[in-house]
This record gives structure tokens, C-alpha cells and sequence, in this order.
């Protein structure tokens, strides 16, 4: 967890910026820092929102952590495979992670702009539609969709929350 923790911390350090699109915070690990090809960059975003070290505000990414308190080693580079192995450092990694469905209408409303009063009386009416019978985030993720939101980043951690499956 450390090291993603540095990871994530190197693009907000290098642009001294508080919060960055997800395009600039994976653009910044691939092309920038030439730390990973677009796709392993993609799931360091990925891995680190499951983690909770970055959320979404406003619109971007933006540390749950103080950035300023991270200390780099000097020509600190990541492993190569620190994303397969993340007890390898002795930590353990979390058994089960639940997400809420107030963050599940964060990431819609954050990642299309859907007002949210809108997006809740949309699933609401869906929830009805379906007897109740499906989970309210799965019943927002299909909503989601619907309004041409990218779910495939919270799709998982929905998946495995709703499902109970540890990981």
C-alpha cells in the first residue's frame, strides 16, 4: 500500500496541482514519468480509488492523503509488478470492501455531471420497475449506463461488494 501510496502521490507532486482529470493523472504515470504502458496506468487509477487514495471531486481525482507528507526515495521508481503483489511489503491486503451507494452516486454524478436529483429519481423509478428485487447500486449502475456513464471502473468493487466476495 506504500508504494502505491507514492505512486499516486508523484503526479499531483509534479504538477503541484490539487486535483487532476483522470486523463492528466494517467497521462502523468505513462507518458510523463514513463512508469507504465496506458493500461497498467489505468489500473493504478483503478487500484488506487479501490484503495481509497484517491476519490473523485468536482470532477477529477484528488488525494485522500497529504501528498506533502509522502517522502520519495531519490530516482524512486515503482516495481514492476507492485500491482500483482500488494502483501508483499508484509501488509496485509483488505479482506472485503463494501461501497456505498452514496459513493456509487458520487462516481456517476462526478464522472457524467448528471444532476443528482435527477440520477436518484431515475433510480428510484428503475428500482421500482424491477420489484425492488436488485440492489440499489446495481439498479444505479444500469441507470448509469443509461445516461452513457463509463462504469467499468466501479464495476468490480460494486460487483464484489454486492456479492460479498473477498478479494
Amino acid at each position: 500500500m506504500e508504494e502505491l501510496k507514492r505512486v499516486v502521490s508523484v503526479p499531483f507532486k509534479k504538477t503541484l496541482a490539487a486535483s487532476l482529470s483522470e486523463k492528466d493523472f494517467e497521462y502523468s504515470l505513462a507518458f510523463d514519468l514513463k512508469w507504465f504502458p496506458p493500461k497498467i496506468a489505468s489500473k493504478v487509477k483503478e487500484k488506487a480509488l479501490e484503495a481509497g487514495l484517491l476519490v473523485f471531486r468536482d470532477g477529477g481525482l484528488v488525494p485522500a492523503f497529504d501528498v506533502e507528507s509522502i517522502r520519495l526515495p531519490h530516482a524512486f521508481k515503482p516495481s514492476e509488478n507492485f500491482l500483482e503483489n500488494p502483501g508483499s511489503s508484509g501488509e496485509k491486503a483488505p479482506i472485503k470492501e463494501e461501497i456505498s451507494f452514496e459513493q456509487v452516486l458520487e462516481f456517476i454524478s462526478a464522472d457524467n455531471g448528471i444532476n443528482r436529483q435527477k440520477l436518484v429519481s431515475e433510480i428510484n423509478f428503475m428500482q421500482d420497475r424491477l420489484s425492488y428485487l436488485v440492489d440499489i447500486r446495481v439498479v444505479a449502475l444500469i441507470v448509469a449506463k443509461k445516461f452513457g456513464c463509463d462504469i467499468s471502473v466501479i464495476y468490480d468493487r460494486v460487483s464484489r461488494s454486492v456479492l460479498g466476495i473477498s478479494y
